[in-house]
């Protein structure tokens, strides 16, 4: 693949460049500005200790907040808390390994905004899209956790109570500093994945674009944006369109695993997370969406 890409930047790099044009445009127009002012926020409560102080005093654990954050803020958010946290020992293995998958959604803003409102003009459908796209496994992630905690209570509380009183809460220019780095090394990785796999969609785009089928399916796997815009383009039944799309979306395309691999890859215990289990997660996510959105045209 990457030979196939060298050749395709040598030899045709008018269409590459523009390929990696458009995916530093979508990195820099609705990544960058949607994501790193949450990133940095998320890294400041971490470093500093108010995330901490908050979960002891609303006692909740920080898992809940990976949920919640992951799914309000969106991809890949929910991967980056979960391996920010556990690299601190705020979350056990069974919880992040649970948590990076089912917490790393796209945001309800690239669902209802670029899905719904921009590309299939459906904006009427964006509470039952919200319902089917996030409930699933928002629930699924509520009861995994509260079954996780049983039993944990005791030994939770102990650790509150020694972290009380030998950490401190501190915000200063160090904290931010650090905070404000780390954010934009994980957005730069980011944008380098999605200019890399936007050349891979300009490249299928080129070469097969006599075979629409063919062509629609690669760019479905690739890349979510590329595949919206392909599926967009393939499908003429509206039904169909709103299926195939949800689908491509919940499962995230190659970007959105290679991106999650060099997030987890960062750290030394985030890393003994299993990329194989993400995958098969993600699958299982898309494919339930994919079957409530079936049932939801039947009926609707």
């Amino acid at each position: 693949m990457l030979a196939m890409l060298l050749l395709f930047l040598l030899s045709e790099p008018t269409v590459a460049i523009e390929g990696a044009r458009l995916g530093l445009m979508l990195w820099a127009n609705r990544l960058l500005p949607s994501l790193l002012p949450f990133m940095i926020l998320t890294q400041l409560l971490i470093r500093s200790g108010y995330l901490d102080a908050i979960a002891n005093k609303l006692h909740i654990r920080h898992s809940y907040f990976v949920l919640f954050a992951g799914t309000l803020f969106g991809f890949p958010m929910g991967c980056k808390l979960t391996a920010d946290l556990f690299e601190h020992g705020h979350l056990s293995a069974k919880e992040a390994s649970t948590l990076f998958i089912i917490s790393n959604q796209m945001s309800p803003a690239f669902v209802g905004g670029y899905i719904l409102s921009e590309t299939l003009k459906m904006p009427q459908l964006i509470p039952v899209t919200y319902l089917i796209f996030y409930g699933p496994s928002f629930l699924y992630g509520l009861l995994r956790l509260h079954r996780l905690s049983v039993g944990k209570q005791s030994n939770s509380k102990k650790a509150c109570e020694a972290k009380k009183s030998t950490s401190g809460l501190q915000i200063n220019v160090a904290v931010l500093d650090a905070g404000i780095m780390n954010s934009f090394e994980t957005m730069l990785k980011l944008g380098a994945y999605v200019m890399l796999f936007s050349i891979m969609t300009a490249m299928c785009r080129h070469f097969l674009s006599a075979f629409p089928a063919l062509y629609t399916t690669i760019a479905g796997i690739l890349e979510v944006t590329g595949a919206v815009s392909a599926l967009d383009d393939f499908f003429t039944d509206t039904r169909l369109k709103y299926i195939a799309i949800l689908f491509a979306t919940a499962f995230g395309g190659c970007s959105g695993i290679a991106q999650t691999a060099s997030i987890i890859r960062a750290g030394q215990k985030a890393s003994g997370l299993s990329l194989v289990k993400y995958i098969q997660g993600r699958l299982v996510i898309a494919g339930i969406t994919a079957l409530l959105a079936l049932i939801s045209c039947s009926l609707l």
